[in-house]
């Protein structure tokens, strides 16, 4: 076995070779936590193969997972060598016969990754990513993708990934002498040439290919280049090209297309050999490709050959060793590119350089074809007679510029109308608008956070444009996108998601808040531009208007702001109600009004602010518990009024007949019917009887009569007025 290498395009290695396993040493301190992560690794792992990523079951898996990789304080890497049975950490075994043995180390082997390294700072997210990857490396469809690729794609970082090498092996047996004393000149003459070249381009990966010779060889290293020698088989080396890239030929049909796949890089091969011998390898490739099916010999003139031909590059110079009929066949394919115009054929010609005796050869072959296509008695025929006789034209010492026309279409008024368009298209294109797309579609497609930054710094500083602009509705629709893509990342890349709605949050600062609210205080369509505005940003609008009401400075901008927020209350709400419990006084009054505005559903985190220390802010709790008017709202006005302060009761009161009608009956006849609150409480009790003789509150006949007989606590005057309140409205 001897590696494959080459000064020009491969590396040139010893064969690997094993080395016997290190003694087995004594078990660190913290390996029982290691294990205990091990093993919650793979019960994640077996979550992952068997629920899908969103189930509680493999989040749960995750979280227990992450806190056991926190818990290795004494270091920062966990790294280990993964065996066919086991992991080796530190020279230690461990998971043999478990579920790490199960379903990590089985899986990590069948991906060939040797050794795994884990960062300690890990995320739960890139946790979550290896799970999910390592059960999904094993579908079919994740068989042309690397392990190591596959968590690159997702954008795990702190999770790194060794795979084992698996080289191919060409059996090429005992070469004959004359092809050694081939290979021995040209790797002298390699090694003289690239002596002052510098460091090696490869062209394949260093280490994946290897060569297997009679053990009686004389070779010591084998190139690509020598290889090319061995094989002596164009089609061949194209197969074995193939190979290391891991594109192993299936059958038949694909080892014939093999040579259409790595054509040119079997044309750069032979062109790094000697001249006179890259003459003869190329004439075997020239006969190659004549030996292709037409077609698909066709397709391959017209997709690399001829293009290289006109291009300049190695791969049109195979056409040299083509017999001049076919050569002329060829040349002719030319005409068929949509753009090319016969004059393409003098380029082509001029590129070949044949000699004047073969080229008036092949130049009526090249007439006698386009005859055959156009005959002369139609009008196309007797333009390619034209064009034809030019072919035959030579220049004299002056340099031939044809090529420079091959090309060239003639610029008629329609063409230049063209131009002139596309000018003015050119000119009228939204540059601001052109830019912010191209960085949608980024941040869309990179899973790279760090880049997913740089991109939204560059997409705020244009919003900053479009609105020193006064492009207010364009800057929202732009918002609006990105806000979109955030929606659609939450689940697949929360890290990007979150990336956004940052940046959101700190371009939306407290002086573009305030121009924000000087818009909806403005007129119709200055107000259409804020609703635009804060339906783009969402909940990324919070912390600025947050901010500006706790800004002394803004404080005339408080109650629009205020406003603002309650027209948007669905939108805000369930963001604002988790930032109720640290706000200010201020921020609390305008989150606890906006919640009311939501609606239902809001009841709990309002009647929190009921304990509120600023009396303000719990005088808004009830006014938006009675705006919400649910059953659920009204219980929590009515326990303020049993338990609160006399303060908090009476604004409770008030609070209460803002109720729906049938809802605040309801509410009164369950207080008056409760003695002890009656008792406890008369003064509430007697401005309800009052508020209930200047009402329609019905149904409340059977509660008067049992506050009748309190009119005998006479050492109570203040029951005795709620009794004798009652009798006189019964009698009514």
């Amino acid at each position: 076995m001897r590696p494959v290498s080459t000064p020009a395009n491969y590396k040139t290695d010893a064969p690997p070779t094993k080395t016997a396993p290190a003694s087995v040493a004594g078990r660190p301190d913290d390996f029982p936590r290691i294990e205990d992560f091990l093993q919650l690794l793979a019960r994640a792992v077996r979550q992952f193969h068997t629920y899908p990523a969103t189930s509680p079951l493999c989040t749960d898996a995750i979280a227990a997972c992450h806190k056991a990789l926190g818990a290795l304080d004494r270091r920062d890497r966990l790294a280990m060598r993964v065996t066919p049975t086991e992991l080796i950490i530190d020279n230690v075994g461990t998971g043999a016969g478990t579920i790490v043995a199960e379903e990590l180390v089985h899986r990590l082997h069948r991906a060939r990754v040797i050794a795994l390294d884990i960062d300690r700072a890990a995320s739960a997210r890139h946790l979550s990513h290896f799970c999910a990857t390592i059960v999904r490396a094993e579908t079919p469809r994740a068989a042309k993708s690397t392990f190591a690729d596959l968590l690159l794609e997702t954008g795990v970082d702190t999770i790194v990934a060794t795979l084992a090498h698996r080289p191919e092996v060409v059996d090429v047996g005992a070469p004959r002498p004359s092809v050694c004393v081939l290979i021995d000149h040209e790797q002298q003459r390699r090694q003289q040439a690239f002596a002052a070249a510098g460091p090696v381009d490869y062209l394949y990966p260093p280490d994946k290919g290897w060569v297997r010779l009679d053990p009686a060889s004389r070779l010591d290293i084998v190139s690509l280049v020598d290889l090319a020698l061995l094989v002596d088989n164009p089609t061949e080396v194209a197969t074995i090209l193939l190979r290391l890239t891991d594109d192993e030929p299936a059958g038949e049909e694909e080892r014939k297309k093999a040579l259409e796949r790595k054509f040119s890089d079997v044309v750069t091969l032979f062109a790094s050999l000697d001249p006179k011998l890259a003459r003869v390898m190329f004439s075997k490739l020239a006969r190659a490709v004549l030996d292709l099916d037409p077609t698909r010999r066709t397709d391959l003139l017209r997709r690399t050959i001829l293009p290289g031909l006109l291009d300049g590059r190695a791969d049109g110079a195979v056409l040299h060793d083509f017999p001049d009929v076919d050569l002329a066949d060829s040349l002719c394919l030319l005409l068929e590119l949509e753009t090319a115009a016969p004059e393409v054929l003098t380029a082509a010609l001029n590129r070949l350089d044949m000699s004047p005796e073969r080229r008036q050869t092949v130049i009526p072959l090249i007439d006698s074809r386009l005859r055959a296509d156009k005959p002369s008695d139609k009008p196309e025929g007797r333009e390619l007679d034209r064009l034809a006789e030019r072919l035959v034209q030579v220049d004299g010492a002056g340099k031939d510029f044809s090529e420079f026309a091959a090309f060239d279409l003639s610029i008629d008024e329609r063409a230049a109308g063209a131009i002139a368009a596309a000018r003015d298209a050119i000119a009228a294109t939204d540059l601001p608008g052109a830019q912010l797309g191209c960085l949608a579609n980024l941040v869309r497609l990179e899973p790279n956070p760090t880049l997913v930054g740089a991109f939204l710094r560059r997409a705020m500083a244009l919003f900053d444009t479009l609105e020193r602009a006064d492009r207010w509705l364009d800057l929202a629709d732009w918002m609006s996108n990105f806000s979109q893509i955030a929606a659609s990342l939450q689940e697949a890349r929360p890290d990007v998601a979150d990336a956004i709605v940052k940046s959101f949050e700190a371009f939306q600062a407290v002086p573009r808040t305030a121009a924000l609210v000087d818009h909806y205080q403005g007129g119709l369509e200055r107000r259409r531009i804020a609703h635009a505005l804060v339906d783009a940003l969402g909940t990324a609008a919070i912390p600025g208007l947050l901010g500006l009401l706790d800004d002394p400075a803004q404080q005339t901008r408080a109650s629009a702001a205020i406003s603002l927020m309650s027209d948007h209350a669905p939108l805000l709400a369930p963001a604002l109600a988790l930032k109720l419990g640290g706000a200010s006084s201020n921020a609390a009054r305008a989150i606890v009004r906006t919640l009311g505005s939501a609606g239902a559903n809001y009841e709990a985190p309002i009647g929190e602010q009921l304990e509120h220390v600023d009396e303000q802010v719990v005088r808004e709790a009830l006014r938006a518990l009675a705006k919400i008017g649910t059953p659920k709202a009204a219980a929590l006005v009515v326990h303020q009024i049993q338990n609160g302060t006399d303060k908090r009761r009476t604004a409770a009161e008030e609070a209460l007949w803002h109720f729906p009608a049938s809802r605040t009956a309801a509410q009164v006849r369950q207080l008056l019917g409760d003695r002890h609150f009656v008792v406890q409480h008369p003064d509430a009790a007697s401005r309800l009887l009052a508020r209930v003789a200047h009402s329609d509150t019905a149904g409340l006949d059977a509660v008067l009569a049992e506050l009748e007989p309190l009119r005998f606590r006479f050492w109570n005057p203040s029951v005795v007025k709620v009794a004798l309140k009652a009798r006189e409205l019964r009698t009514r």
